[in-house]
């Protein structure tokens, strides 16, 4: 029995997970974006897991976010954190996530008329931006960091970075590529601008890599201290579902909760 749903919208692809009561995964929907002659939204909204009236999370992976100190956040001035991003669009709807214990809210934003239509006939739901899973997943880890930090998350043609200093995030963001030299310059420049060491600097980079061939050994030529990782799971899966466990979405191991 279906209790609970979580909606993934990627750029490139749209994940659809529905879970047990014990939030264990019962079933994946998945819907290709590059290969699919229907817009994908209208499949997802007929679908019948979809449909289903259950509390559903639904997680928007896109350009338009905000980080906000938690002493500083109003509730009321959620638009207006998002203005402050280049994409910007009176046209947007926007929502946020509370993370850290609340020290960190993460403003995110979507076309309303997407919003509205994904709302229609759900009376449990709310909406997240895609990164707050992967920063979720990098607090929860941070005890475990050095003191210079690099956590790289690759999708679509985009990447998550978050820095920490000491355990203390210094940056998150989203920032658009379209190969490996472009995710190069980036590092090299954050990495300065973080005033960090190139050398002693740790490097994780999860997700999907070899769409941007972006190899390991290739990688040892430019920082000394970069390893290719996985998430922990913290998804559990019914027989017959496990397959999307070994897919690079952060969301086959790992989800914002």
């Amino acid at each position: 029995m279906v209790s609970y749903l979580s909606l993934f919208l990627y750029e490139e692809i749209r994940i659809l997970l529905a879970k047990d009561i014990n939030h264990k995964v019962v079933a994946v929907h998945t819907w290709n974006l590059l290969s699919s002659s229907e817009k994908p939204i209208s499949k997802i909204w007929k679908d019948e897991l979809y449909r289903l009236d259950v509390p559903t999370k639904v997680f928007v992976h896109n350009k338009y976010l905000a980080l906000v100190p938690g002493a500083l956040f109003n509730p009321e001035y959620l638009d207006i954190y998002l203005s402050f991003t280049d994409e910007f669009s009176a046209e947007l709807k926007s929502f946020h996530t509370s993370l850290d214990s609340n020290n960190i809210q993460l403003v995110g934003g979507m076309d309303e008329r997407l919003f509205q239509l994904l709302s229609d006939g759900k009376k449990q739901l709310s909406f997240h931006h895609g990164s707050s899973s992967f920063l979720s997943y990098c607090l929860a880890e941070k005890a475990k960091f050095l003191s210079q930090e690099i956590l790289i998350y690759l999708f679509d043609k985009s990447f998550y970075l978050a820095a920490f200093d000491k355990e203390t995030l210094k940056l998150f963001n989203r920032f658009e590529i379209e190969n490996k030299e472009n995710l190069l310059e980036y590092l090299f420049g954050l990495t300065e601008q973080l005033g960090f060491d190139r050398k002693y600097c740790r490097y994780n980079v999860f997700g999907n890599s070899y769409h941007f061939d972006f190899s390991e050994k290739w990688a040892q030529d430019y920082f000394k201290n970069i390893n290719f990782e996985s998430f922990k799971n913290i998804q559990n899966y019914h027989p017959g579902t496990e397959s999307f466990a070994n897919t690079v979405y952060l969301e086959s191991n790992w989800e914002f909760s």
